[in-house]
């Protein structure tokens, strides 16, 4: 079972079938464990579990009280599969979690190699590791942002009291190659900017004062004036995203990755306010974004017209909840990630620690992305929040 939770990690940055296979091994080895009444004990009294299981059977409700939409089912599968990785998570051991997190950053140290090697002599165009090299769909920007989560989770380690010398600076020199990876390497401005937050976070986490606060945020600043200086891609990226927002605000101009998210902003702020008990129905964005679209699509570059006509999220796991089950699901939603952000937060451990950067993580990635819709963003990274649960148990006891 241990080397399952490593592979699992381990497997993080590979295409999507290989994570649902890891999940499937998984629920085998569970079942066939003579323990596994002892992994479903280790569910009762965890905070975040009301959330979640109120989170389900709204969803549920909504879904048998409204419309039946085409994406229904699949909006209703995506809601399973998140409970059922986070539970699984959380009904690890201590030792388990902790092979998960090492095979984590072993994923993350060869990630960071194979993506050294193209820079340095070309990598094959295999699609085993495709979507790390070049930016081509949504797993691309989920690697990038699963790199700097692993960034932030070396930072806290080895900023806690248990490791010794040498195993600091091991951490912290990991921390340093991925966080110039994702900086350097990386097209997502999501991952980037995460990145900065995830350098603050374990230093607020351990010294929880307004100095700590500050050093962290000049840090941040400087490392990001640096970046600036020495990336023109990423300097050029930035500088896009002012232009484009002034697209959107001056000309109505749509036709770029900020301005679609924008007006998809806009329309699920819109449902959500004219229909705040029930929500439009479960699976209803992608129906109305369409026809939003083909009215909207025509003034935009031609393009552009296909690319952004059929996306299925608004890119905002909030808004998306928010829209097509009400208020309620959408509070719902920030509930639940508010008690794994303040599970972790009561208790400065390491495992605490953990909980907290990948609670932030995921909170920070659902504000701009889909992790719990996009299983390419969120499968492995929800999966780890719930062994962090673990982690910190095990830390409590110690």
């Amino acid at each position: 079972m241990g080397w399952i939770c490593w592979s699992w990690g381990f497997s993080a940055y590979f295409p999507i079938g290989v994570l649902y296979l890891n999940l499937l091994v998984m629920l085998v080895a569970m079942a066939l464990h003579p323990q596994w009444r002892e992994g479903l004990r280790r569910l009762r009294g965890l905070p975040m579990m009301l959330p979640l299981v109120l989170l389900l059977a709204w969803t549920f409700f909504v879904a048998a009280s409204g419309t039946w939409f085409p994406d229904t089912a699949t909006r209703l599968f995506h809601a399973l599969r998140v409970a059922l990785v986070l539970c699984v998570g959380m009904m690890l051991s201590e030792a388990q979690a902790r092979l998960a997190f090492t095979g984590l950053l072993a994923g993350s140290c060869l990630a960071v190699l194979i993506v050294a090697l193209h820079h340095i002599v070309g990598m094959p165009d295999w699609a085993l590791w495709s979507s790390l090299l070049q930016s081509r769909n949504n797993f691309s920007s989920g690697n990038m942002i699963t790199m700097a989560t692993a960034c932030g989770l070396c930072l806290v380690v080895a900023m806690g009291g248990g490791c010794s010398p040498t195993e600091r600076r091991l951490l912290l020199a990991v921390a340093l190659i991925l966080a110039v990876t994702v900086a350097l390497h990386a097209l997502s401005r999501n991952a980037q900017l995460l990145l900065l937050l995830l350098v603050l976070a374990p230093l607020l986490y351990w010294h929880r004062s307004m100095r700590a606060l500050l050093g962290g945020i000049a840090i941040a600043v400087t490392l990001a004036a640096v970046v600036w200086q020495v990336s023109p891609i990423v300097s050029e990226r930035f500088l896009d995203l002012a232009y484009n927002i002034e697209a959107v605000t001056a000309q109505a101009n749509y036709s770029t990755s900020v301005g679609v998210r924008w007006r998809m902003y806009e329309e699920a702020v819109q449902g959500m306010a004219a229909h705040p008990i029930m929500g439009t129905g479960l699976g209803s964005w992608l129906p109305h974004w369409q026809s939003v679209w083909a009215e909207l699509g025509p003034t935009q570059p031609e393009q552009m017209q296909a690319q952004f006509a059929n996306i299925n999220n608004p890119h905002n796991d909030y808004l998306l909840t928010g829209m097509e089950t009400g208020i309620a699901g959408m509070i719902l939603l920030a509930w639940m990630m508010f008690s794994f952000m303040q599970f972790g937060w009561r208790e400065r451990s390491i495992g605490g620690g953990v909980t907290t950067v990948m609670a932030i993580s995921i909170a920070t990635t659902a504000l701009v992305n889909a992790p719990f819709r996009d299983a390419a963003l969120g499968m492995t990274l929800l999966w780890l929040l719930g062994a962090s649960v673990a982690l910190q148990r095990g830390s409590s006891r110690a």
